[in-house]
């Protein structure tokens, strides 16, 4: 029995990992492209997202190196970081002065949670949460969350 018991745990084992390889040979895994590709989504992202009126959008992917590769979905989340950016600074430009648009920016702001960068494979529970936590505060009239994660924004 006990040559047996090592057997087992191996042949256990085995099957685990076997399981684990078909679960994930099965998901939806983003492969690697090059930065044409991801300038090329980054650029069709801005064009689909909906913006504050009046937002200077930019028309090329800046701050990368040209020559590394990207997980695919990095152009469109580059993008949705940008216009999360924008409707924020639209909430606290707005927040005391025009109360319909600072109202629409949150709105805006809200439906983040159901877009792609959002998502479990480009995204930790703790940003979420971030996030939500500090459109609460938004709503609440306080801008601290927000002034906080443009700040820090702007240092990078």
């Amino acid at each position: 029995m006990k040559k047996l018991k090592p057997v087992i745990v191996s042949f256990a084992m085995l099957l685990g990992l076997t399981a684990a390889g078909c679960v994930h040979a099965d998901s939806d895994v983003r492969g690697f492209t090059d930065f044409a590709h991801i300038e090329k989504e980054y650029l069709e992202s801005i064009e689909k997202l909906d913006w504050p009126e009046g937002a200077d959008l930019p028309e090329k992917l800046e701050g990368e190196d040209t020559g590394a590769s990207f997980q695919s979905g990095y152009g469109d989340t580059r993008a949705s970081l940008l216009w999360e950016y924008t409707w924020i600074k639209e909430w606290l430009d707005t927040y005391q002065t025009e109360p319909e648009q600072a109202e629409e920016a949150l709105e805006k702001l809200e439906t983040a949670f159901d877009m792609p960068y959002m998502g479990e494979d480009r995204c930790d529970d703790a940003t979420r949460k971030y996030l939500r936590e500090n459109i609460r505060k938004a709503k609440e009239g306080d801008p601290s969350g927000f002034m906080e994660s443009i700040q820090e924004d702007d240092a990078d």
